[in-house]
């Protein structure tokens, strides 16, 4: 017994000196890997989770996320690729933080960096050790199994942000939207993408005193492979240092949809006469719609991919023309967790890199943990006569601003990406209020204004019923004009982002400014409405003046009102650095649109005037 105790004695002390040296070894190796890295850290872009909690009630998490998103831009300083095998954050492996839950996703693209080339890896914490202000060391494992990249710090938002990276159909121009809360200002000094070189840059807004919002177009000397990663540098000083910043998404030509959930084959027609573009729809290159109607008719399809993906479909369909983005799921986050939709966008893209993947979501509580999933994601929240997430104060309805709230917090959770907005239409499914199932035309114009005015670079009516719009022909009329709206400025709101700085307005109006290159879109909803079983009475407001502050390269020419009804000058002062615009009556919502070029208000009335001549009856 005591030389048996005496052997396992030895054997233990033996398995002990192979451990030890086994972990000297690897300290060792950590060591080495730091100074002697192969990826060099370039960003830790880092945004922590958030959403409207004061405004919105919803049905909360029993495990609200206590984390934020990390997107970790490296670049490769040796003369050979590095494969990468897993991260380690806080000295745990990856797998540590998925198999417990304490993320809700990650992914690297490609998990091989050339010499030279950048790479990206995601990771979507919910622990609160991914909350902000949280310490962090990171390392990065390469198919040595040795760290190729360590790095330690804090967790924090950067006052200095990429809203939105536009990409122009040529996949040659693009436009980088930047945002600065920094109280002393910002001044940009370059801007580059990762792999390109720039042909021509200009620039809006280059030096701000203060917060504000800055514009970049970039002119690529060579197009961008499509759905290739597209990273973006901007190089800046701000409060007497000088950094740079970062922001991807993969590269297709952004499109603004103005849709529905579905239009029957015989519809199609008098959908595309009513201005709608975009349908959700399946099918096969060989059939009737994909085969020619669509072509006909000028729509584009939304293909859902099926649950689980339909991979035929998406192999016959890739590259078709009229798809302008796969479906993976709608409200997944009612059901299905974050990492089976990460897996339905892996199985899509597999089989198709020419169209972007599209996520609809309808939970503000959940939208930062798959927001990021999808090339655009986009979000439903209908404020009347509609089943909901949300609390809401009577079984009919809720303030039509909540829809803003929602499209803010998607906005936010999606940044740089475009976001979609599904806005309430003709639906007529809903029985909430039995006597009026669908939206007056008052409470669909101040939904749609509200989801404009947040950001929104799509938008797609549900539904817009044929039904439904011989019944309440307001309703349709009412679709139809905010349809031209849309139609006639589609570029300058696929050009714009929120204005930071509040437009100011009278009590019980809600204004928010969109800030594009050489326009400034003011988004003014009325607020002066009662929640009611039948229809929300709208008190019209008279002599409503809104005030902006104007972005520093803004002379505005002029100002019009762009309404179904025409497009019509509207009353324009401008003073110490602000524009004041005058509306003489306000029912329900209104967009206003200041200029630079004179010329612009004569081709937005040509445009409207040729929409006319196309609409059926």
């Amino acid at each position: 017994m005591q030389r048996w105790v005496m052997i396992t004695l030895a054997a233990g002390l033996a398995l002990w000196g192979v451990r030890a040296a086994a972990q000297t070894e690897q300290k060792g190796a950590d060591r080495r890997a730091r100074t002697a890295q192969k990826l060099k850290l370039e960003y830790v872009r880092y945004r922590p989770a958030r959403w409207e909690t004061e405004h919105v009630k919803e049905y909360e998490s029993e495990f609200p996320n206590e984390g934020g998103f990390l997107s970790v831009y490296v670049t490769n300083t040796t003369d050979e690729p590095v494969r990468l095998r897993f991260w380690r954050y806080n000295r745990r492996d990856e797998s540590y933080w998925v198999l417990n839950h304490f993320i809700s996703w990650h992914r690297d693209y490609g998990g091989t960096i050339p010499p030279g080339g950048m790479g990206v890896l995601e990771i979507n914490g919910t622990s609160k050790e991914f909350g902000a202000g949280a310490a962090y060391d990171l390392a990065l494992v390469d198919r040595s199994w040795r760290p190729c990249m360590i790095a330690s710090g804090v967790l924090e938002e950067d006052p200095v942000t990429v809203s939105y990276l536009r990409i122009l159909p040529d996949l040659r121009k693009l436009e980088v939207h930047l945002r600065s809360t920094v109280p002393s200002g910002v001044r940009f000094t370059g801007v580059s993408l990762a792999g390109h070189a720039a042909e021509e840059v200009a620039w809006r807004g280059a030096e701000l005193a203060g917060p504000g919002n800055a514009i970049a177009r970039v002119t690529l000397a060579e197009p961008l492979e499509t759905s290739a990663m597209a990273i973006v540098r901007v190089d800046l000083e701000a409060d007497g240092a000088a950094r740079s910043i970062y922001a991807h998404r993969r590269a297709f030509a952004d499109f603004f949809p103005i849709g529905t959930w579905g239009g029957d084959r015989e519809n199609e027609a008098w959908l595309a006469g009513d201005h709608v573009d975009t349908q959700v729809k399946g099918g096969r290159r060989d059939d009737a719609f994909f085969g020619g109607e669509a072509a006909q008719h000028g729509l584009h399809a939304m293909v859902h991919t099926g649950e689980p993906v339909n991979v035929d479909m998406v192999r016959d369909l890739s590259g078709h023309p009229a798809v302008v983005c796969w479906m993976l799921r709608d409200e997944p986050d009612w059901s299905l967790d974050p990492q089976v939709v990460l897996f339905c966008d892996t199985t899509v893209r597999h089989y198709d890199r020419t169209i972007p993947t599209f996520l609809n979501l309808c939970r503000n509580v959940m939208f930062f943990d798959y927001a990021q999933i999808a090339d655009i994601p986009g979000h439903d929240h209908y404020c009347v006569t509609a089943p909901s997430s949300s609390k809401w104060p009577h079984r009919y309805g809720t303030r039509l601003e909540e829809t803003a709230y929602y499209t803010r917090d998607l906005k936010y959770a999606s940044e740089p990406k475009p976001t979609w907005v599904w806005s309430q239409g003709n639906h007529g499914g809903w029985s909430e209020r039995p006597r009026r199932p669908v939206p007056t035309a008052e409470e669909l114009s101040a939904q749609l204004v509200l989801n404009l005015g947040r950001g929104a670079k799509g938008i797609l009516w549900f539904t817009y019923h044929r039904g439904m719009s011989e019944k309440y022909p307001d309703t349709r009329e009412s679709m139809r004009g905010w349809n031209r709206v849309m139609q006639v400025l589609r570029d300058d709101l696929s050009g714009s982002e929120p204005l930071g700085g509040a437009a100011a307005s009278a009590d019980g109006v809600d204004a928010a400014a969109l800030a594009g290159w050489d326009t400034l879109t003011l988004c003014v909803t009325n607020l002066n409405y009662e929640i009611d079983p039948e229809a929300y009475p709208f008190e019209t407001q008279e002599n409503v003046t809104v005030s902006v502050p104007l972005p520093g390269w803004m002379v505005p020419a002029g100002a019009v009102r762009v309404s179904g009804a025409g497009i019509e000058a509207a009353p324009l002062a401008v003073r110490d650095g602000r524009a004041e615009v005058t509306l003489e009556k306000l029912v329900d919502a209104a967009v206003v649109v200041l200029y630079n070029d004179a010329d612009k208000a004569a081709g937005w009335r040509a445009a409207y005037q040729a929409l006319l001549e196309k609409e059926t009856p």
